[in-house]
């Protein structure tokens, strides 16, 4: 079985909807097209104790190269509403690392077959929420701080994670993707173990990419607006500039730089449509290497079976097809600038020992009209 048959998987009854060559694929799957069940599937209230109010509904798979993915989630508001699918298929798609002197240039998903590490209690301990729920896979149900404040009133919140370390020779790239009690969710990924040893001294990016399949209610009616915020004088502006073809976008911290998606027939109690933000977290900054597709942070493109790779982006858009109402994929690009730190470890004679901390960068996707007023009141 190829590795495309494997990732297709991922992507279930869509195949379906393509050529009589991807049908071919379809069979040829077979196991790997099971269903979400046993520790494969999770389902999480909000609050865990007391009355319901909200809930998550999540798939995972543990795959070779792309580590820990989600195969689909869904979010309920109150436990009176349907479900809504939020995703039905996110995952680490790349993870570049160049390093300052030219070489080497990792592609560290692409052209390795790196696995998920083994987990245990002491990585997921039952004290904090924690427990492993498969040989390489965590879970985590934890207090996520304030929820919201009004003077004497307030309200903590709490979150699902799921997370699994990808084991990519000296580096261990922990892969989180974390479901809030609100509906935010929120994907990072955290670059830890040991430097480079035969540089480890030398400062280098990583780059991870997350491919994004946004399904909002249904695969069909997406659409995607560039969020952008301007100041003149005295006054500001916020416009939502349609995405109608396919592209990459620049993240601008003073544009405070979002992709709006939202679905054509989803709307809230009130009429008025429901979406999801997607926007940088604990961004410290972007990089532009020589490559092509690190030349933008986000990207649309429409939903292809086949387009999976990040390094692939230029390509993929190439011919700017229309991404208006359609079924559309979001990519986003986050950056870790190391630079080497006595912290990281030291030289013990000829041989570098140590342990570098873990640096995070990652996305949020927050619901944008998706409840009808304050949630978790």
């Amino acid at each position: 079985m190829t590795r495309h048959v494997y990732d297709t998987s991922a992507v279930g009854h869509r195949i379906v909807r393509q050529s009589a060559a991807a049908l071919l694929l379809l069979a040829c799957a077979g196991p790997a097209l099971a269903q979400c069940s046993g520790p494969n599937l999770v389902e999480q209230r909000f609050p865990t104790v007391g009355a319901e109010e909200t809930r998550w509904r999540v798939c995972w798979a543990a795959h070779a190269k792309n580590g820990l993915v989600i195969t689909g989630a869904w979010f309920r508001k109150s436990p009176r509403s349907a479900f809504v699918r939020v995703l039905w298929d996110a995952r680490i798609s790349e993870i570049f690392v160049p390093y300052h002197d030219g070489s080497p240039r990792y592609y560290d998903v692409t052209n390795f077959a790196f696995n998920l590490t083994s987990v245990s209690p002491a990585d997921c301990p039952a004290a904090q929420g924690g427990a492993p729920i498969s040989a390489n896979v965590c879970k985590e149900v934890r207090d996520r701080g304030l929820a919201w404040k009004d003077y004497a009133q307030v309200r903590r919140g709490q979150e699902l994670s799921l997370w699994g370390a990808l084991g990519a020779g000296n580096y261990n790239y922990v892969m989180e993707w974390i479901f809030r009690d609100d509906g935010m969710l929120i994907g990072r990924v955290g670059a830890t173990a040991v430097n480079l040893p035969s540089k480890p001294l030398m400062p280098h990016v990583h780059n991870p990419m997350w491919r994004l399949d946004i399904d909002l209610d249904g695969a069909s009616g997406d659409s995607a607006a560039e969020m952008i915020h301007t100041e003149s004088g005295l006054n500001g502006n916020d416009n939502h500039a349609m995405v109608n073809s396919e592209k990459g976008i620049d993240w601008n911290l003073q544009a405070f730089t979002g992709l709006h998606i939202t679905d054509a027939t989803l709307k809230n109690a009130k009429g008025n449509t429901s979406g999801y933000i997607l926007m940088p977290w604990n961004a410290h900054g972007v990089s532009r290497h020589q490559e092509a597709f690190t030349k933008h942070d986000m990207w649309v493109t429409r939903y292809k079976w086949n387009e999976m790779d990040a390094k692939n982006l230029p390509t993929y858009v190439s011919n700017a097809e229309n991404v208006a109402n359609s079924d559309i994929v979001a990519w986003y690009r986050g950056a870790m600038h190391h630079h080497p730190r006595d912290e990281d470890g030291e030289f013990v004679g000829n041989a570098w020992t140590g342990e570098a901390h873990v640096m995070w960068t990652g996305f949020m996707l927050m619901p944008f009209n998706l409840f009808d007023r304050t949630p978790l009141r």
